[in-house]
C-alpha cells in the first residue's frame, strides 16, 4: 500500500498545485458619449469619450458625421480585431447629441 501511495502522490500533486490564470478585465455592454474621429484604418471610427479617459473603435452604417458628439451603445467585440486603436466594440445603436466636438468648433 505504501508503494501505491508513493507513486500516486507525485502524480496528484502537480494537478493540485496548478494556478489558474486570472482572466484579464473584459468589458461587456458599452454606453458612452464622445467625439467621433476617423481611425487610421479607413473603415474604422474612433469615439473619444468626453472625459478623455477612453477611446472606442467601431464601425457603423450609416456612419455618424466626423467631428460630432454622439452616444453609442454596443457590446464588446469578440474575435479578430479589425482596428488597431482603442477598445473595439460592436455598435447596436448610436444617436447624435446635436453638438460638435470642441476642435471642430474652432
Amino acid at each position: 500500500m505504501r508503494f501505491v501511495l508513493a507513486v500516486l502522490i507525485p502524480v496528484l500533486l502537480p494537478a493540485q498545485t496548478r494556478v489558474q490564470k486570472k482572466s484579464k478585465f473584459e468589458i461587456g455592454e458599452v454606453r458612452a458619449t464622445g467625439c467621433v474621429r476617423r481611425a487610421p484604418e479607413n473603415h474604422c471610427l474612433l469615439l473619444h469619450t468626453l472625459d478623455g479617459t477612453t477611446t472606442y473603435t467601431f464601425q457603423a452604417k450609416p456612419e455618424p458625421e466626423l467631428g460630432t458628439i454622439i452616444t453609442i451603445s454596443g457590446q464588446a467585440h469578440q474575435g479578430h480585431k479589425a482596428c488597431k486603436e482603442g477598445i473595439e466594440i460592436d455598435i447596436t445603436d448610436w444617436q447624435p447629441t446635436g453638438q460638435q466636438c470642441e476642435a471642430a468648433k474652432k
